[in-house]
């Protein structure tokens, strides 16, 4: 065999290995965080009165007859990324100030459960600064601002409901007897939302609207948040595994919530961004 195609035979060999090593490294799932201390159990509210019926029948449905008081939280959890149409295994840990309507997103994509892109988000009071790693950074510009107050009312109407059921600046409208809209401060109606209500059980199975993707593209998309599993965790009813999609494409990611922390301390990760925070 000629020398030029041995090597050519060589180097094709090593590709694929490569290209094997590397889809591998991806089939093992991330391992999670540690565990956040709790914080005091938090006190009680009423439902507020002017829900809309489908509305507060979820309310009761997830906390009986009172809310729980929620200043802030932590949300911890795994996920499944696919971007780019690959899944890649992921652990994140997001916190939420309900004063501010503030938010920070921190994920750590893994390889072989080692950490192999590091993913920081924080919505500062409508102003957002993220930190995509290998694809790029964006600060304080208006679509992605746009899309970060949206991020932070649907992961807390999904998460931590009482912080939404009980903002004043929120505004409620009901579509019928499964459905509600949903109008966020700050936006316009197009960018509201629409929440669906499960027939029978009362809980949000999806949240639609439309949302900017990014600052290059001038139209907002279609954008989902389907809820697959309720399920409980530690003593709260939550979306154990929900997805978020764009349009028609397939979902991009897949989370699966491992623990929620009412009122816990997160004025530290507000502050910093970058790196990482000791817990």
């Amino acid at each position: 065999m000629p020398m030029f195609i041995r090597i050519v035979l060589i180097i094709a060999v090593l590709l694929g290995l490569l290209l094997a090593a590397g889809w591998a490294g991806f089939q093992v799932k991330a391992s999670s965080f540690a565990l956040v201390p709790f914080s005091s159990a938090p006190s009680k509210v009423a439902i507020p009165a002017d829900l809309p019926e489908p509305v507060e029948r979820f309310a009761r449905a997830v906390f009986g007859e009172e809310l729980p008081e929620v200043s802030s939280a932590m949300v911890l959890g795994r996920a499944q990324l696919a971007p780019t149409g690959m899944p890649m295994p992921a652990r994140f840990r997001f916190y939420y100030d309900a004063a501010r309507s503030s938010h920070y997103h921190e994920i750590q994509v893994t390889w072989f459960n080692l950490p192999f892109m590091r993913i920081h988000e924080r919505n500062l009071e409508g102003h957002v600064m993220l930190d995509l790693s290998l694809l790029g950074k964006v600060e304080d510009q208006p679509k992605t601002n746009r899309a970060g107050i949206q991020g932070y009312w649907s992961e807390v109407l999904a998460w931590v409901p009482s912080i939404a059921l009980t903002d004043p600046r929120l505004r409620w409208e009901t579509v019928d007897a499964a459905t509600a809209r949903l109008h966020l401060p700050g936006l316009d109606a197009e960018e509201a939302f629409t929440v669906r209500f499960d027939p029978q059980t009362g809980l949000i199975s999806e949240i639609e609207t439309q949302r900017y993707q990014d600052e290059a593209r001038p139209e907002r998309w279609r954008w989902f948040n389907r809820i697959l599993e309720w399920g409980v965790v530690d003593g709260m009813r939550v979306p154990v595994r929900s997805q978020t999609q764009w349009n028609d494409a397939e979902p991009w990611a897949t989370w699966e919530v491992e623990q929620v922390i009412l009122n816990a301390d997160v004025s530290a990760r507000l502050a910093q961004f970058g790196g990482d925070l000791a817990q």
